[in-house]
């Protein structure tokens, strides 16, 4: 049995016994979306998988180690949309990585640390006492997987807001009228992240026009040069741009295009 035969068989299991006990239909919405969301993941994984350097001696059970550990990154999203509609937050990222510490096949370091941070500032990876108290060899391998996921989930999540946004009724949690008009101010600190090409901290999202600002701020934390590749293979860059121009400034959307623009360019020629 390969590694991502067990692992689809636990996402599955989780989507098909917590769909069993939702109670509304965005609970039921929600858990089809995170569904495909992952088998997504999973395929911008095995793309940056068969591309990237990094992974290019990896036998075919080193890859679908590897494989397993993308598509397991959301494994604990929809007990999380349950706890959430009874008024509990969790972190799905933590609650997945203790879950899945208690199976035998994926109960190791490089699995549990990057699904655990997936969705945390890097830093708090390389913050993180078990990352800590690592070999350099192993925090680096730990941090290659980790950098898997990120791009992994970047990309999907970036494709998904690409092919769909005229049609969301939230961006990522937030709920969004297209037809109101916005503030297009952007917050200070918000705005000196994203020139620094640094991730946008959530806690500095004050108007949708931030919230744009922190998506687009993403491809900050994008690492491989095959994930790159990948984007731009289906535009999704641009399209982005124009869906959120409209609800910055003129004069504030000229500078983000170009500050990412450069960024990518950068990025490709490393």
């Amino acid at each position: 049995m390969t590694y991502l035969i067990e692992a689809k068989k636990i996402l599955d299991h989780e989507y098909q016994e917590k769909y069993a006990l939702a109670h509304t239909d965005y609970q039921k919405a929600f858990m089809d979306e995170k569904i495909k969301h992952s088998y997504q993941v999973l395929g911008a994984g095995t793309y940056i998988l068969r591309h990237e350097p990094y992974f290019a001696k990896c036998t075919k059970e080193e890859i679908s180690y590897y494989q397993a550990i993308v598509l397991l990154h959301d494994v604990s999203r929809f007990a999380e949309i349950l706890e959430i509609e009874k008024g509990n937050r969790i972190d799905h990222g933590v609650a997945g990585a203790e879950f899945l510490a208690h199976h035998p096949l994926f109960n190791k370091n490089d699995v549990t640390l990057p699904i655990k941070h997936h969705g945390h500032l890097i830093e708090r990876l390389y913050e993180d006492k078990d990352y800590q108290q690592l070999s350099s060899t192993e925090q680096k391998h730990i941090q290659k997987i980790a950098f898997l996921v990120r791009d992994a989930d970047k990309i999907a999540n970036f494709n998904l807001l690409a092919t769909n946004f005229s049609q969301m009724k939230c961006v990522f949690f937030v709920p969004h009228n297209f037809a109101t008009p916005y503030n297009k101010t952007i917050t200070p600190k918000a705005l000196t992240d994203f020139m620094a090409h640094r991730s946008v901290n959530k806690t500095d999202i004050h108007s949708f026009a931030d919230h744009a600002l922190l998506i687009m701020a993403w491809i900050y934390d994008v690492n491989y040069q095959s994930s790159f590749t990948f984007l731009e293979k289906l535009g999704i860059i641009e399209k982005l741009f124009r869906f959120f121009s409209p609800y910055w400034k003129k004069s504030d959307a000229k500078i983000f295009k170009q500050e990412i623009t450069q960024f990518i360019l950068n990025k490709k020629d490393a």
